[in-house]
């Protein structure tokens, strides 16, 4: 699980290994052949440095390919791909008072329950994370 600003990416599945950058860097050269062979290198390098599972990868390198307006995609292009869902802290909950919208959660890698709004749970199956 990754925190970002007031944000949670959906992720949870296993980080990134060797076998599935090799099998999106297939897609990825049959999709932009242009691309200089220095830029996997340098992707390769970025999906790990920001912690990347192997699905966030799959899902990343899908949307380029449906969505690159562009004749070549950038690295920033896939990196920046990410499902997340806002939460807010225990003191923002205290001070915003909205416990009749949000509901608290705790995902396993993370040490304090946080509090995310009751649709999302329902939207992103995140059933199993509700604190009871």
């Amino acid at each position: 699980m990754i925190l970002q600003r007031g944000s949670i990416s959906l992720y949870t599945d296993a980080p990134v290994e060797t076998r599935d950058i090799i099998e999106a860097v297939t897609i990825i050269k049959k999709s932009f052949p242009s691309l200089p062979v220095g830029f996997y290198d340098i992707l390769d390098d970025r999906l790990r440095a920001n912690w990347f599972t192997a699905q966030r990868l799959k899902d990343a390198v899908e949307f380029v390919v449906d969505n690159c307006i562009y004749p070549t995609p950038t690295i920033a292009n896939f990196i920046s791909f990410d499902r997340t869902v806002k939460f807010k802290t225990h003191d923002q909950m205290c001070k915003e008072e909205l416990w009749d919208t949000y509901v608290p959660v705790k995902f396993p890698d993370m040490p304090k329950v946080i509090w995310i709004f009751a649709n999302d749970v329902e939207k992103y199956k995140l059933q199993k994370y509700l604190v009871k």
